[in-house]
């Protein structure tokens, strides 16, 4: 399910806010159907798709308890890597192995050794770096003893699966929204939620209007590349450019706005990375979130 779809927008959005809002559910029923609808949304793609989600929250759900309860570095240490062989394994499968197996079949036939690797149609689960990417950084701050383990299986699924970051980022740390989660108000603050509808606004006009029309324009040409002249290929080059640009600021701004309709601060992924003098900073204006998980 994109946030730009018709589901979203006319029945998903305003069916789980009106459910979050709800003064006749308590905390705990909130935090369920909240964590239901993310998986809804997340299984609108493919409803295998979630049961990785699910293998992921649980490892790391469980992990970050043993990791709080082992003294021992070396037993820490074993936990620890628990996490990242789970995760990173989930990743690299997922991401990497039909081109692993290619470019080994490649080097064997090149070799003349004879012999292939099955190389399997894998099709790639929507937003798997990013949800394997924070449920490790959980991990590695309960290791690091920056945080506590999450109380509830529920609470970190919340956590973990929340459904304006989940398919695009932000990366958030769960010490970010740990507190935001245990004190969730059942009362709207509309200024927030005024701002939350200009940025989710602002970020579907950029996808829409600006994204998706430049797409329409350099798509063809890049079907049938071979014809492209010179002033072609520069046009196809900064067109995409455009594209991918407002593309991600709009799928950003949507995550921040989402997120401030339901009660929660974001951080920002996103800021004029175009604006940058160099090459480091423009990744850290590009996907700020991702660049200071690699840096901590």
């Amino acid at each position: 399910m994109l946030f730009n779809s018709y589901v979203f927008v006319l029945f998903f959005l305003p069916l789980v806010l009106c459910l979050w809002w709800s003064k006749r559910i308590g905390l705990g029923a909130r935090l369920a159907m909240l964590t239901g609808a993310s998986y809804a949304f997340y299984g609108w793609w493919d409803w295998r798709f979630v049961s990785l989600l699910m293998f992921s929250t649980v490892i790391d759900f469980y992990v970050g308890h043993r990791l709080a309860a082992a003294t021992l570095p070396s037993r820490r240490t074993m936990w620890l890597c628990v996490s990242m062989f789970a995760n990173l394994g989930l990743l690299t499968y997922f991401k990497y192995a039909g081109f692993l197996a290619g470019s080994a079949n490649a080097v064997a036939e090149w070799l003349r050794l004879g012999g292939r690797l099955p190389v399997a149609e894998i099709v790639l689960p929507v937003g798997i770096s990013f949800y394997t990417f924070q449920t490790m950084s959980y991990s590695i701050d309960i290791f690091r003893r920056q945080a506590k383990p999450a109380d509830s299986l529920m609470h970190f699924a919340a956590y973990v699966s929340l459904f304006p970051q989940l398919i695009a980022g932000p990366i958030v740390r769960y010490s970010d929204l740990e507190q935001q989660l245990r004190d969730i108000s059942d009362t709207i603050d509309w200024e927030a939620f005024a701002r939350g509808i200009l940025f989710f606004v602002v970020g579907m006009a950029q996808k829409i209007l600006l994204a998706d029309t430049v797409a329409k324009c350099i798509d063809p040409m890049f079907a049938d590349y071979t014809a492209l002249q010179f002033v072609g290929v520069w046009f196809c080059m900064l067109g995409y450019t455009v594209q991918l640009y407002f593309d991600f600021a709009g799928y950003s701004n949507m995550a921040v706005g989402l997120g401030l309709m339901l009660g929660f601060q974001l951080p920002q992924n996103f800021d004029s990375p175009y604006k940058s003098r160099n090459i480091s900073e423009f990744w850290r204006r590009w996907h700020m979130t991702l660049s200071f998980w690699l840096r901590d």
